[in-house]
């Protein structure tokens, strides 16, 4: 397992390609901050940097010098001795691939200019990689009898998560099994790729990629023009189809194989394993978000289709704007969005508050629109020494107030793990790390509905929120419902068109309910989902996160009621949660607040915010009772 330039940037639902700025957009970018990347090194041709690089090249030499082909004799102190230094190494090499992110990000310019810069961080890389390859050749019991010396006892649960990966195979079949995942499934991938790309769907006397239709049909509030729009995308799908299914066919096949050598039980083990969660608590998640179905997605879609004056709505409606609600076409100042991100996270803890505002004050958010300027958002952790740095666009829009928040949730996370527990330890599963930027999104929007006077903006706050929510946790689980089906049915031969897609509709009708009619587009829907085949059963995670969070908030807010002490205890645990990294397992992390993931109530937690939310939003709906006024009471007769 050859070491990569460690990319420590937590990945969320908000990395998302930002529109141009239009003019209702431009109030809200006066100001903006250009993030200070000079904190990290003064230029990609400074001294610095050069310093950086020469003392990482020495260092890296030494260690190849002293500890290749050795490490399996190491005792316990030394084998520890060589993980710190080991770290040290990969604290520079990480401080210098981020600088270099930051900067392809700032400057798409800039990708020329890092090129040598990149090729000799994978030297550096290669030099030392011998190392992790190494100590997954150890032998367990070898490894079991020297953790208990101080020198290597910390480093327990980095060693469990290099060797997690270690293979049950012979060497020489690993090595042919590396190969032929190079040559075929990436070849496969790539196959799918190009073919999704190159798709076009011609209309209105223009041709579309799938990108372009799919903005086209968002933006159009015809529906007929919808309709016929995803017929013809239909179209396109289903001319390809029989390509993109064996494309799929021959992947899935790959993985049942890969699954069958190495002795693995089901298809998503190695991604559950990948997450730091066991099969059961995945199992346990699947059918207590399924079983919700009923009383959320469906009564969602039966609400929204009501408010189309319909009892079934076509697919087409699903996502066009709800007639007679005004357009939120308000901009927020990016001053407004810190004041009021701020305010939030102090009220639910002073020291979020603290190191959230850093980022603002110390100059590590960028947010101003620039032609040559990176799409998408993120929060990238710099290293223990060093401050993350937040990268987004702000235009004005309330989406941005939002991504805002949830950045700065990631950054707080990646600040609190870092400081205390350093490079190798301050790793997280996507499930996790996916805690804080989602909490801190919560946090800041019930901030903005607390605030909220007008009530059809309120309506729209709650609609948005709660169909994200339903989008985020229940129908990614029913992607994940479809390819565990899939792999499933795979095993028994290679699966037609009309299978694949036979499975997909079930699935999908499954979470909509009947109160949407599923149409020919949504029949291929599958085709276009890169994690099918890009990273099968990745999808889960997004329901994972979402579900997890979604509990974790409502019990914050159970113990607020309880008053000032359990508060700070809840925030507290919190906290401590946030700053394990993978010092402790899934478990482990949530049983200082009485939480069991293994039980459908932990996941029941989660669903019952979406359900207060749709509830409140019912509510905006129902008719308001009359006030009844008594009558006056008759005069009475003056007393003769």
């Amino acid at each position: 397992m050859k070491q990569e330039p460690l990319r420590r940037e937590f990945k969320s639902a908000s990395h998302k390609p930002k529109a141009p700025v239009n003019e209702a957009g431009k109030a809200a970018n006066n100001n903006l901050p250009r993030w200070r990347l000079s904190d990290l090194y003064p230029g990609l041709d400074s001294k610095e940097l050069a310093a950086a690089r020469g003392e990482a090249e020495q260092r890296a030499e030494a260690f190849k010098q002293e500890y290749e082909g050795t490490i399996a004799y190491l005792s316990g102190p030394a084998l520890g001795e060589a993980i710190a230094e080991y770290e040290g190494i990969s604290e520079t090499l990480n401080t210098i691939n981020c600088y270099t992110i930051l900067m392809e990000a700032d400057n798409l310019n800039n990708f020329a200019k890092t090129e040598g810069l990149k090729r000799w961080q994978g030297e550096i890389a290669e030099k030392i990689g011998f190392f992790e390859d190494e100590i997954c050749g150890m032998k367990e019991r070898d490894l079991m009898t020297k953790l208990s010396v101080p020198e290597l006892a910390p480093y327990g649960p980095w060693l469990a998560r290099v060797r997690v990966n270690t293979s049950s195979l012979d060497g020489d079949v690993e090595s042919m099994a590396g190969d032929f995942q190079a040559a075929n499934r990436e070849a496969w991938k790539r196959l799918y790729s190009e073919t999704l790309n190159g798709l076009r769907i011609e209309a209105d006397g223009k041709s579309f990629t799938l990108d372009e239709i799919s903005e086209v049909i968002g933006n159009s509030d015809d529906l007929s023009k919808r309709k016929e729009l995803r017929q013809k995308v239909a179209d396109v799908l289903k001319a390809n189809s029989k390509r993109m299914a064996l494309i799929y066919n021959t992947i899935i096949k790959d993985n049942l194989i890969d699954m069958e050598m190495r002795g693995q039980t089901r298809p998503d083990h190695a991604e559950n394993v990948a997450n730091a969660v066991t099969d059961e608590i995945v199992d346990t998640m699947h059918k207590t978000v399924k079983d919700s179905y009923a009383k959320l997605s469906h009564r969602y879609y039966a609400w929204k289709a009501k408010q189309h004056g319909a009892e079934v709505m076509e697919r087409a409606q699903v996502s066009m704007d709800l007639p007679n609600l005004p357009a939120d076409d308000r901009t927020y100042e990016f001053d407004d969005a810190r004041k009021t991100i701020l305010r939030a996270f102090k009220k639910f803890s002073p020291k979020f508050e603290r190191i959230a505002r850093k980022f603002f004050d110390e100059k590590h958010i960028d947010a101003q629109p620039r032609p040559d300027k990176e799409t998408g958002a993120f929060s990238l952790a710099t290293g223990p020494n060093n401050m993350p740095y937040i990268f987004m666009t702000y235009t004005g829009s309330i989406e941005d107030l939002v991504t805002l928040g949830h950045e700065l949730g990631h950054a707080v996370h990646q600040v609190l793990a870092e400081k205390a527990r350093g490079l190798f330890l301050s790793e997280m599963s996507t499930t996790v790390s996916e805690t804080a930027s989602i909490f801190a999104e919560m946090v800041v929007f019930e901030e903005l509905l607390r605030s909220e006077k007008d009530p059809e903006q309120k309506k729209r706050l709650l609609m948005e929120k709660t169909e994200g929510m339903i989008l985020n946790s229940l129908q990614q689980l029913s992607y994940y419902d479809f390819e565990m089906r899939v792999h499933e049915e795979r095993k028994k031969g290679e699966l037609s068109v009309d299978q694949i897609s036979d499975i997909w509709l079930a699935t999908q009708r499954e979470y909509f309910g009947p109160a949407v009619k599923t149409d020919e587009y949504d029949r291929y829907y599958w085709m276009t989902v890169p994690h099918f085949y890009d990273t099968p059963f990745y999808v889960y995670s997004y329901a994972f996160a979402q579900t997890l969070v979604s509990g974790l908030y409502q019990e914050g807010k159970a113990a607020a009621r309880q008053g000032q002490a359990a508060k700070e205890e809840f925030v507290e645990n919190y906290i401590g949660l946030l700053e394990t990294g993978i010092t402790r397992n899934f478990y482990e992390m949530f049983q200082p607040f009485g939480l069991d993931p293994e039980t459908p109530e932990f996941w029941q937690g989660g669903l019952s915010l979406i359900d207060k939310y749709l509830t409140q939003l019912e509510q905006l709906d129902a008719p308001q009772p009359v006030a009844k006024i008594a009558p006056k009471a008759a005069p009475k007769s003056p007393k003769p």
